[in-house]
């Protein structure tokens, strides 16, 4: 099996997850076990969510080095968006953009280690 045929079979896996997951808790908030404000104007807050669930999806083995940079630069990018947009902690975009800058360079050091932590995976030219 290929690299691409797993990396697609991971990621109809992980978002069939997600959609059970999100449908279960619709469910149980429509049958008054839990109680969630699901107020559709604040639904919009929530999106990086999806951006983690679609890095999860590249970064669960078999990857390649690519795909786990890539993967763990969307959990990174989706947890500073919403700590900046949500005022986490008090912080903004002004005050946090430089996170942004620290993690290209994490991730330019990262990529020759990981080509050596998987050398036994070819990724396409």
């Amino acid at each position: 099996m290929s690299i691409h045929t797993a990396y697609r079979w991971r990621q109809q896996m992980v978002w069939g997850l997600a959609l059970i997951a999100a449908g279960c808790v619709l469910l149980l908030d429509r049958a008054g076990i839990i109680d969630i404000d699901f107020n559709p104007i604040h639904f919009w807050r929530w999106w990086p969510w999806l951006l983690v669930i679609s890095g999860l999806t590249k970064i669960i083995p078999p990857t390649t080095p690519r795909y786990f940079l890539n993967g763990c630069w969307e959990i990174f990018f989706a947890g500073w968006w919403y700590v900046s947009f949500n005022h986490v902690w008090g912080l903004d975009f002004g005050s946090t953009w430089p996170a942004l800058v620290v993690a290209c360079g994490i991730g330019m050091l990262l990529r020759p280690l990981l080509d050596n932590a998987f050398p036994s995976i070819k990724e396409p030219k």
